[in-house]
């Protein structure tokens, strides 16, 4: 699967590591809990997509999306304690993450966001049912959204831009070069970066 990254030209000379301390200043969040106001785009408990916005009415948001129909999934298991490893996870196929701000959509239709916009692409990143939360970079990297936490995405960022020479610590316009250029090395499929407008911004369905 190809990697990209697509970002409003303001952020060019940004490290990534800058968006992502950027958005999750802006994100705010109290935590996972009443302040939780996410859900799917065409479900309830499965969808293409899993979003959410800050807490205390920030306009701070993610999407969580995935390639596949109905490709994320949320397991609740009411005879399980709450805290148990098989309960309240995510799992599925997620392949691409967008923050910014201002969250539109979902009741059955796609997610979308305004302002702020950078979406990365080809994570690849899958999980079976069973997988629980240990481990499972699907659940741990949507999980740390909600809260605010970019610490996992960072990671799985660092672990794809990793055979382009370049990392997180590197700016937009650094990153979206090399993927441009190709892998250092075989094993990765053709990569493409592309700098876009926020507001001209088409998510992935």
């Amino acid at each position: 699967m190809s990697a990209s990254v697509t970002y409003d030209p303001i952020f060019g000379s940004s490290t990534i590591d800058d968006y992502l301390a950027f958005w999750t200043t802006g994100f705010a969040t109290a935590g996972h809990g009443d302040s939780n106001t996410g859900g799917f785009s065409n479900g309830t408990f499965s969808g293409d997509q899993y979003a959410t916005h800050g807490a205390n009415n920030s306009d701070y948001a993610f999407i969580a999306d995935s390639d596949v129909s109905n490709g994320l999934n949320y397991v609740f298991d009411f005879t399980l304690p709450s805290g148990d490893n098989q309960n309240h996870y995510l799992y599925g196929q997620l392949d691409n993450v967008s923050l910014g701000e201002v969250l539109g959509g979902g009741s059955g239709s796609d997610f979308s966001l305004s302002n702020y916009v950078v979406t990365f692409s080809g994570l690849d990143l899958s999980a079976a049912f069973g997988a629980g939360r240990v481990g499972n970079e699907v659940h741990e990297t949507i999980f740390g959204l909600m809260q605010g936490n970019t610490a996992p995405l960072e990671s799985v960022l660092d672990d794809l831009f990793a055979a382009y020479g370049v990392s997180t610590d590197d700016t937009f316009d650094v990153v979206a070069a090399a993927l441009a250029a190709g892998p250092l090395s075989t094993g990765s499929a053709e990569t493409v970066g592309v700098p876009e407008l926020a507001d001209d911004l088409a998510l992935a369905a």
